[in-house]
């Protein structure tokens, strides 16, 4: 009798736990079904790169000149839709929409930069990322997710 008691408990507990727990619905047998989103308040505006889904600002315009000559240009926003543009003269590339991001995140994720981060570091990085020993003109401007904004402007 214990036995067929424990049995019956073990049994009405796996139904619970499978019923609770499983993904029972229509669609619980296909490759393609819709997993649940989980989404951070941070991400609806923008992101930050401390929860992941971001990188801490939601827009960056960059352009350095060498010798005079526009050399670097990038335009990242999400404030409306996330587009970037990016263009490199010295590597003769041009890119827009997810071409242009897809370089875009790897500029952002080799640089790193927050709010804190001091302004001659965001240009030591910036430069070595591409390379470059020296410039003529160095604009950069970097609105952060907190309402910061980061303006360098130098000129040789």
């Amino acid at each position: 009798m214990a036995n067929l008691k424990a049995a019956a408990i073990i049994a009405l507990s796996s139904a619970l736990l499978m019923g609770g727990c499983g993904n029972f619905g229509k669609n619980a047998n296909e490759d393609n079904r819709e997993d649940a989103d989980i989404i951070h308040e941070n991400e609806k505006e923008g992101g930050s790169l401390e929860t992941g889904d971001g990188y801490g600002f939601d827009q960056f315009d960059l352009e350095i000149d060498v010798d005079g000559n526009d050399a670097i240009d990038t335009e990242y926003d999400v404030t409306k839709k996330a587009e970037g543009e990016y263009e490199n003269k010295l590597t003769n590339t041009k890119l827009k929409d997810n071409e242009a991001m897809d370089e875009l995140d790897k500029l952002f994720m080799d640089i790193l930069i927050t709010k804190d981060t001091p302004e001659d570091e965001v240009v030591e990085k910036v430069l070595q990322y591409y390379g470059l020993e020296t410039y003529t003109k160095f604009d950069l401007e970097v609105n952060f997710d907190d309402g910061t904004n980061l303006d360098i402007e130098r000129v040789k």
